[in-house]
């Protein structure tokens, strides 16, 4: 049996071992591991940050039939390392014909539909390069700490791992709007706090 490659990218400023899209992406991972799938992670921004580790990273990318880009929302698109390794990826058509591609999404919103662009231009990436498009799961806030989340992940990772179309995840019910409003409101208050700052949280500086 051919050997099969798994890759991950990280595209968290935060990196790996110490972010959602870490944590997230790698539950998937560790299902195709079970499975037989070598895997490895990158952290996006490291590796377009050096000259030295980009063309060792593009060549992982090339060999792998599978990867896993787990990252955050930003202004509706990617943080711009991940852009600016799609686009190292584009121009010498790593893995054309042959890498599949599953995207992670979380955005900080409680409404998980801000993530819907940011998806579709992950989707239209993969035709552009010649990537199978396997789909994503978009994620609000409050879902990236939730472990339901986390297992709800599985039967998606055992899909891919088959070769199978992957079902649409069931996740847990969110967080209401208004209470993650009020987890929000109650973190601003702990940050200024602690940077004595709590005078200045209803500061309008451009009112005038």
């Amino acid at each position: 049996m051919a050997e099969r490659r798994a890759l991950m990218l990280v595209g968290s400023p935060r990196g790996i071992g110490r972010s959602a899209s870490d944590r997230l992406g790698s539950r998937v991972l560790d299902v195709l591991k079970s499975r037989g799938f070598e895997t490895e992670k990158l952290h996006v921004h490291a590796v377009v940050g050096s000259s030295a580790q980009l063309d060792p990273a593009l060549a992982a990318m090339g060999a792998a039939d599978t990867v896993i880009l787990s990252l955050p929302l930003y202004v509706d698109s990617f943080p711009a390392p991940v852009i600016a390794l799609l686009e190292h990826i584009a121009e010498r058509r790593v893995g054309a014909g042959r890498t599949r591609l599953f995207v992670l999404i979380q955005c900080g919103f409680p409404e998980k539909e801000q993530n819907t662009t940011a998806l579709a231009m992950a989707e239209r990436f993969a035709a552009e390069v010649g990537w199978e498009w396997l789909g994503g799961v978009s994620l609000g806030g409050a879902d990236c700490h939730n472990k339901n989340v986390s297992d709800a992940l599985v039967p998606l990772a055992q899909a891919i791992a088959e070769g199978k179309p992957i079902p649409e995840p069931v996740l847990p019910k969110p967080m209401p709007a208004w209470l993650y409003r009020i987890g929000g409101n109650v973190m601003w208050r702990f940050a200024a706090r602690k940077y004595n700052a709590t005078r200045s949280l209803r500061a309008r500086p451009y009112e005038d």
